[in-house]
């Protein structure tokens, strides 16, 4: 498992950007190139990036090829000099339950393993039985807690945040969640070494849930990662995002 050191000043994790898509993804800039990324990483004086392209798998059956495309990257990343850590690894999906988009010896072989439990607009994500606000955040707590048996996570991504449900009434899937059940899910994550994401946009689009889950995971001791979710080189600066985190999180 791979984990930063613990830390709750949000100066200190605004440092780092673990939540970085090069164009390997399709929802990235085509501007979004290796160097490109750590020439910007440096100008905003992080210490810290980790590139996550993403790891799906299509009704087709076919899958994206990430082992591939992180050779790439790291014969590039041997090219550069630069003072700025550069983790290569992917935004995996936790598709179900048990379910990952990649193969137990492609996971281990990562630097860094972020994981999404909640793209459920892709056809090849599984849904809940009970299609409600509560039947999803069951079926979302029930994921995350298969994954932290196994020892593949390395950070949840978005953690919780319903991302792009069709459901109506989707943002009441936040309040399904007791405080109980979200201090016990933080704790059983950070026991697994876990981290979790600061991800700008679930702050902002869910900032009384945000408020409560920071709050929390304060409380029990859980480890945190600064995640703006660059898909253009504007976002791999983390600053911008910080008088927003401030404001809405303490």
């Amino acid at each position: 498992m791979f984990l930063f050191e613990k830390c709750f000043d949000l100066d200190e994790l605004a440092r780092r950007n673990l939540h970085v898509h090069t164009r390997f993804s399709s929802c990235a800039k085509p501007e979004m190139t290796l160097e490109a990324i750590v020439r910007e990483a440096e100008r905003a004086g992080l210490t810290d990036i980790a590139l996550v392209d993403h790891s799906n798998v299509e009704a087709d059956g076919s899958s994206t090829p990430v082992p591939a495309h992180n050779e790439i990257l790291k014969a590039q990343r041997a090219a550069l000099d630069t003072p700025v850590r550069i983790l290569i690894g992917s935004e995996l999906s936790a598709l179900g339950l048990g379910r990952y988009s990649e193969t137990p010896e492609n996971m281990r072989a990562m630097e860094y393993r972020l994981f999404a439990q909640n793209h459920y607009h892709l056809s090849c994500w599984e849904q809940p039985e009970d299609r409600s606000p509560a039947g999803y955040a069951r079926h979302m707590i029930a994921v995350l807690t298969e994954l932290f048996r196994t020892d593949f996570c390395d950070c949840v991504a978005h953690p919780l945040a319903p991302v792009k449900l069709r459901i109506e009434n989707a943002g009441r899937v936040l309040d399904e969640i007791s405080d109980a059940a979200l201090g016990d899910l933080l704790a059983a994550g950070e026991a697994a070494g876990s981290a979790w994401e600061l991800h700008s946009g679930a702050i902002c689009g869910w900032p009384d849930f945000a408020r409560r889950y920071f709050n929390l995971g304060r409380e029990i001791g859980v480890h945190f990662h600064m995640a703006p979710d660059a898909h253009r080189l504007a976002a791999v600066d983390t600053a911008p995002a910080l008088a927003e985190y401030r404001k809405i999180l303490l």
